[in-house]
């Protein structure tokens, strides 16, 4: 039986979180958690497509585009506290805010370039919504088909309701949460210093994103 390569998968993932974190964007409250994902693919795509060799030579525009266009969707405080965990009793209010912020600048940059790289790559089907919590919550499954003939990636979105509208809390890809990722590095950083330095190093550029690795990788 075949089986696939450690790095062959986490190369596999980093492609589809990379695209999978461009198509989401802008949505109205009236929105299906379904339908933000789906009404945010051509958008993305034909903003990289017309800005393409301007986002290349200018990568502060770039950035800016993803600021303003991407991370807005993302429950970026939610985040933050998923992630710092048991750590996170130890934080202030103004530690959150400064990691949520460090932290958010650093996804940006770890990501983005890859963007660039990889949007027109892959197409993304999107499967109807599965909301529960009272409404609150969603899962959106999607699969990221990509263009080379290569095996598609299943990937599935966590949301929740926030400020009135569907907002990304998680990403998963093969099962395999970007947030618990960054939640397993994150802990392992503060247990050697603390959240204040965590919080430089990540403004600094000495804490990047991680590989994501899988749970379990090696095994058949």
């Amino acid at each position: 039986m075949m089986t696939t390569s450690p790095t062959h998968r986490i190369s596999r993932l980093f492609v589809a979180l990379v695209a999978a974190i461009g198509f989401v964007g802008a949505a109205h409250a009236a929105d299906t958690p379904d339908a933000v994902i789906k009404s945010t693919v051509n958008g993305i795509r034909a903003d990289i497509d017309q800005n393409h060799a301007k986002y290349q030579s200018d990568k502060s525009a770039f950035y800016k585009m993803v600021d303003t266009k991407i991370v807005p969707h993302f429950d970026t405080t939610y985040i933050a506290k998923v992630i710092l965990g048991s750590h996170l009793r130890q934080a202030s209010p103004e530690q959150i805010s400064q990691f949520e912020n460090a932290f958010k600048d650093m996804l940006v940059h770890s990501y983005a370039d890859k963007l660039l790289q990889y949007y027109d790559s892959v197409d993304i089907q999107v499967k109807p919504a599965r909301i529960d919590d009272g409404g609150k919550r969603a899962s959106v499954d999607t699969t990221i088909v990509r263009k080379d003939g290569n095996p598609p990636i299943p990937v599935t979105f966590s949301m929740r309701m926030s400020d009135g509208q569907w907002k990304v809390w998680d990403i998963k890809a093969e099962n395999i949460s970007l947030v618990l990722n960054f939640r397993t590095q994150i802990d392992a950083e503060i247990k050697k210093s603390s959240i204040e330095d965590v919080i430089k190093r990540l403004n600094s550029g000495q804490i990047q994103a991680a590989d994501v690795t899988p749970a379990g990788a090696g095994k058949n």
